[in-house]
């Protein structure tokens, strides 16, 4: 393959590509080549993309002071804004995008030499004049800057070229240029008038293809899988086969793309290992900020210009990138964090709030990045140059151990050197914007990372997968090219929409006819054809549902039916039935031990009744789920604020007497004092927006808690003996720690258990008389013998009811023989757990088995 590269490269001759890809992959070409002439030292050839290319014939003149300034594209970007801000006084304009779209229509009209005077001749539209005022004022801060972005760079060279003011290589071949632009083509011009000796623009490519088929597999789906297995064919043949598979629209789902290829390619790729799966190379990046380096150092930076969420700080907290001497007291904070509700904090905020709270778990290092960042943030100055921005924020996160204390990947490091690039970039700016406020420098940050198209490189792919334009020049053993559908191809023609049609018609520039839509479509596919020794055209037979029907274009060639090339299906049907999982050891859980405490308390007893292998993991092996963050005031913190609330009004343990000589004045006093000290908590550090959910939620609190006082009213006597009890507590040797809402004594002495729910209404007993829940038969087997009553007290806006049972509240129930029962049952209920029951119910669905189907294998189970 690339015959014809040594002859290219032949007496210091020069090779220009129409991209990078191609320089690369020629340059890799060209090493190989040598060695397999059994060269052990070579030259180092001059291969460039043209734009390189250019910038270094600049570069190389020797009076440098002489010519303009070079911007780069970001610099430009901000003079572009500049310009059209004094155009344009809507605020609510995304000047921003414009900026980008009228950079594009900038560069186009240098590549086809076309003046700002035609532009405005031309311009129909609002946005079309706007567009060529503001375009002029950016061409006349270059001239009186003496400045020149890189689309200039071109006109430069012909200048100097055509002055013999610079040196030119003797001969230059040009490669992989599907379009060549009037500027272009004038550069050219001038390197041949001066003596260069250009060796023809027709691509390099080998002779037509021998063999070109087509096939139609059922769906987009499958079209990409079908892909796949035929590269892993090809390449079980010839692992030096050269393949390579061509995307339409690759740019739209590149990831997407990827899975499905690989679904084909590597069987079970989910599980397969690094190297792998790095036998394919797509060459479609990702967006910068999607790395999760680079997301977490953003996320650092804007914490010092903007207070974060609740949401974004646990992740801050949980990420791996920063120093891990204090990672597992972050974790700590993050558990803490999710205790209270969801807001906006800053550093310093956060950092009060704990060290305010002096009743919780001392963090110890963990809050050394919130010391950090709270330090940084009250020390920023108002405004600083792009160069003081950037090392601050490179400062800050070298304090905080970013990118992680672990020794970085290839790709890793790649990334993180590109992000060290991008801040350099910012430190630039300084050329055309010589100081900025904090908010200004972190959206230039964030706006570069989230247009900076990044791809990690690495080793040689036995497949790549690209676009249309991306394969420009290359050479392949075999090529397999998708989409080629009539609704994909010829693509959508995109002009301009800041030039007017008429002068991109009189021009000739790209997409400003039909025809030529149509004609560089067709050029691109012969390009592919040309390329390969086999390729396969393929096309979906239906996509999202609507019927396709094959390019009109691939009546230029003629093409082979190919049904061969199948879709090979998702991997994993392929096990369904096809083996069943039997324990060949058994491996019984030991018995409680002496010493061993569960953790839940009456919770896990409670769990045993329904499924006992979710009380083993989560009494004794301590797994707990994660309360997600919601917006607002979840169920969880709603529920604790009444449990406080209410553990504070019935502090003093009341009688029913004294509660009901409670005047208005009084109840209104001793609720509003309960609910304050139960709030204030979450009050003390709340921005804004939460301060005015929790106003909301004390007045509905304060409500409930006069219900609950109009409630406990209208029982017979009684006085409230303890409120959130806590004591250890032993059965049938299991050794646990309970929590009681609420103990009362009756008038004749007996104890009445009860236990506040501030969610749906629930009832106590069943239609037998039996506990739907035995939560509060075991906080009677640990109060003892005197136990008269329980009950739950069900708190909610809807309704405020208590739900008990006792000897007076239940005549037709037989009190102490029905609680001996119960509390028998929960004895039968410890001694399984404590001989380490880890049955699993099979009748549960798999919405309830779900949450730990992953320890139980419940599904697998279910299915012998």
């Amino acid at each position: 393959m690339y015959l014809w590269l040594d002859s290219a490269l032949s007496e210091s001759s020069q090779v220009v590509t129409a991209s990078r890809r191609l320089a690369r992959v020629l340059r890799q070409e060209y090493a190989q080549q040598r060695v397999l002439a059994g060269d052990t030292v070579w030259q180092t050839p001059v291969i460039q993309a043209w734009t390189d290319w250019i910038s270094e014939l600049v570069n190389m003149h020797g009076e440098q002071l002489s010519l303009p300034t070079v911007i780069t594209p970001h610099q430009s970007r901000i003079l572009w804004e500049r310009c059209l801000r004094r155009e344009i006084n809507d605020p609510l304009l995304n000047v921003g995008m414009l900026a980008r779209q009228s950079r594009d229509a900038w560069n186009r009209l240098r590549e086809w030499q076309v003046s700002i005077a035609e532009c405005q001749q031309y311009a129909r539209s609002k946005d079309q004049h706007l567009f060529a005022a503001a375009a002029n004022s950016y061409q006349s801060i270059l001239e009186r800057e003496s400045w020149v972005d890189e689309s200039g760079l071109a006109q430069i060279a012909i200048d100097l070229i055509s002055a013999n003011s610079m040196a030119i290589p003797r001969r230059m071949t040009l490669a992989g240029f599907d379009r060549v632009p009037p500027l272009l083509q004038t550069l050219l011009d001038a390197y041949a008038d001066a003596g260069g000796e250009l060796l023809g623009l027709e691509k390099h490519a080998r002779a037509a293809a021998a063999q070109v088929s087509c096939c139609s597999p059922e769906n987009s789906d499958a079209e990409l899988r079908a892909a796949g297995a035929w590269a892993r064919r090809e390449l079980s043949r010839d692992p030096a086969t050269r393949l390579a598979i061509v995307v339409t629209h690759l740019e739209q789902n590149a990831a997407r793309c990827l899975r499905l290829i690989k679904e084909g390619l590597i069987p079970g790729w989910q599980n397969a290992s690094a190297v792998q799966n790095s036998v394919i190379n797509i060459s479609y990046g990702k967006k910068l900020t999607e790395y999760p380096a680079i997301a977490m150092a953003l996320m650092v930076i804007s914490w010092l210009h903007r207070d974060l969420s609740s949401r974004d700080i646990s992740t801050l907290l949980r990420a791996s990138v920063f120093a891990a001497p204090s990672s597992d007291a972050r974790i700590r904070i993050e558990l803490r964090l999710r205790d209270m509700p969801e807001q906006s904090w800053s550093p310093g905020q956060l950092l009060k709030h704990f060290e305010t709270h002096t009743d919780q778990d001392d963090p110890g290092d963990g809050m050394d990045v919130i010391r950090t960042l709270a330090a940084t943030r009250e020390s920023l100055p108002a405004r600083q140059s792009p160069e003081k921005w950037v090392l601050l924020y490179n400062e800050l996160l070298a304090d905080m151990g970013w990118p992680g204390p672990e020794s970085l990947s290839s790709a890793e490091f790649q990334t993180v050197n590109r992000w060290r690039e991008l801040l350099n970039e910012v430190a630039r700016l300084a050329l055309v914007s010589e100081t900025m406020t904090s908010a200004e420098a972190l959206g230039r940050v964030a706006t570069i990372a989230s247009e900076t198209i990044f791809q990690p490189e690495g080793g040689n792919a036995l497949l790549n997968v690209m676009g249309p334009l991306e394969a420009a020049g290359l050479e392949f053993d075999c090529l397999w090219v998708t989409g080629m559908t009539s609704s994909n191809w010829p693509p959508v023609g995109r002009s301009l929409p800041l030039i007017s049609r008429e002068l991109q018609r009189l021009k000739n520039m790209p997409d400003s006819t039909p025809a030529d839509t149509l004609e560089y479509a067709t050029r691109v596919m012969h390009r592919l054809v040309a390329s390969s020794a086999q390729t396969v055209f393929s096309y979906p037979q239906t996509h999202s549902d609507a019927q396709q029907s094959p390019s009109e274009l691939l009546t230029n060639f003629t093409v082979t039916a190919d049904a061969k090339n199948a879709d090979p299906g998702w991997h994993a049907s392929s096990f369904v039935g096809s083996a069943l999982i039997i324990d060949s050891v058994l491996d019984p859980v030991p018995p409680v031990l002496q010493g061993e405490r569960i953790v839940g308390g009456a919770s896990t007893i409670q769990q045993q009744f329904t499924e006992p292998f979710a009380a083993f993991v989560s009494g004794r092996l301590g797994v707990r789920g994660l309360w997600p963050m919601l917006a607002g005031l979840p169920p969880n913190i709603r529920g604790s604020l009444i449990h406080n609330a209410l553990q504070r009004l019935y502090a003093d343990c009341p009688s029913r007497e004294e509660i009901q000589q409670w005047d208005k004045v009084q109840i209104e006093q001793r609720t509003e004092s309960a609910v304050q000290a139960a709030f204030r908590r979450h009050e003390l550090h709340a921005d804004s927006m939460l301060q005015q959910l929790l106003s909301l939620e004390k007045t509905r609190v304060k409500q409930l808690l006069q219900g609950v006082i109009r409630v406990d009213c209208s029982r017979k006597d009684f006085r409230v003996n303890t409120v959130e009890q806590a004591f250890d507590f032993t059965l049938a040797g299991l050794a646990m720690r309970l929590r009681v809402d609420r103990i009362d004594t009756g008038s004749d002495g007996q104890k009445i258990i009860l236990d506040y729910k501030t969610g749906t209404p629930k009832r106590l007993l069943d239609r037998e008389q039996n506990p739907k829940d035995m939560q509060l038969v075991v906080y009677a087997c640990a109060v003892g013998e005197d136990v008269g009553g329980l009950g739950l007290f069900n708190i909610d806006s809807r309704s405020i009811a208590l739900d008990a049972a006792s000897r007076d509240l239940s005549p037709k129930l037989d009190w102490d023989s029905s609680l001996a029962n119960w509390k028998h049952q929960v004895e039968i209920a410890a001694r399984e757990i404590a001989a380490g029951d880890i049955r699993i119910n099979a009748f549960s669905n798999a919405q309830q088995a779900r949450p730990l189907g992953l320890l139980s294998r419940y599904r697998e189970l279910l299915h012998e």
